[in-house]
Order: structure tokens, then C-alpha cells, then sequence
């Protein structure tokens, strides 16, 4: 337990690292945040746009108007469904910001139980198509994720960088 609990924050801290150095030398040219009509659960922005073309796209989790869709937590295809939801929404900001997948350069997938990776492969994948060039990538295995509720577990959350 403790090994896989340092391997998640030791992932977690390097994914978190790379986002603040890039922003931190970037602070000054934000030019734009980006929402869409999803809210966010918490104190943070969905995309953060920047002069020099690069999109930072925030956490998402399989929310649709504030909660998880019953179809995507009866238990059957649930992290099918769920990567479904949260890859719309990341497309939603992508489509505000006037990326598109093909933009992306890093994601950082977050899931409750890795055995769902085939899962959520299965859905992830079709946002690229033949000849495309998908983002470099991790895929960590977490112990929970924020927004789940009774009943309504978070096995999901995605979170993307951009640039053209």
C-alpha cells in the first residue's frame, strides 16, 4: 500500500511540476480563460489560454450538469460511459479555446482502478484517428478522485495540454 501511495504522489508531483514551471514562465501572457457550461465543482478555471498558443485544460471528471449521469453508474460500462462524458467536456474546451485533439500534446489520465485501462482505452482512443499522432501520455492508478458521491463513484479524470 505504501509503495503504491508514494508511486501515485511522486506521478502526481511530477505531472504537477511540469504545469507550474511551464505556467510560471508563461504568468504573464494568460490571455484568455476558457468555460464552458459545465461548472466547476471547485475554485479552478477549465482552460487557461495563453499568448504563446499553449492550452492548459483542468482536471475532468464524468459530470454532466453537476453529477454523474445514471447510465454511467448502473454498472454495466461504467468507465466506458465515464470516459465518454469527460472527453466531451474536455472537448467542449477545446472547441472554445479552437483546439482540437490533434492539438494536444500531454494528458494525464487519473482512474480508481487500473484494470479499467483497457476501458478507458478502448473509449480514449477513438478521439484520434488513422495517422493522427496522440499526446504523450500517463495513466496512474489513484485511490479515490474528487466529486463521487454514494453510489456515484469518480473512476475517472482527465486532464490535457495543448498547443499550436
Amino acid at each position: 500500500m505504501y509503495k503504491k501511495t508514494l508511486k501515485t504522489a511522486i506521478a502526481i508531483l511530477s505531472t504537477v511540476s511540469a504545469s507550474v514551471l511551464l505556467m510560471g514562465q508563461a504568468n504573464a501572457d494568460v490571455r484568455e480563460a476558457i468555460y464552458t457550461g459545465n461548472k466547476p465543482i471547485a475554485p479552478y478555471t477549465p482552460g487557461i489560454k495563453l499568448k504563446n498558443g499553449m492550452l492548459f485544460v483542468s482536471g475532468n471528471i464524468p459530470y454532466i450538469k453537476g453529477a454523474i449521469p445514471e447510465y454511467a453508474r448502473d454498472g454495466k460500462n461504467d468507465m466506458e460511459d465515464q470516459t465518454k462524458i469527460v472527453m466531451e467536456n474536455i472537448k467542449a474546451v477545446l472547441d472554445k479555446a479552437g483546439y482540437t485533439f490533434n492539438d494536444a500534446v500531454k494528458v494525464s489520465v487519473f482512474m480508481t482502478d487500473i484494470k479499467n485501462y483497457g476501458a478507458f482505452n478502448k473509449v480514449y482512443g477513438t478521439y484520434w484517428g488513422e495517422g493522427d499522432i496522440p499526446p504523450a501520455r500517463e495513466a496512474i492508478d489513484i485511490g479515490a478522485l474528487p466529486g463521487g458521491k454514494p453510489n456515484a463513484e469518480v473512476l475517472v479524470e482527465v486532464s490535457l495540454i495543448a498547443a499550436k
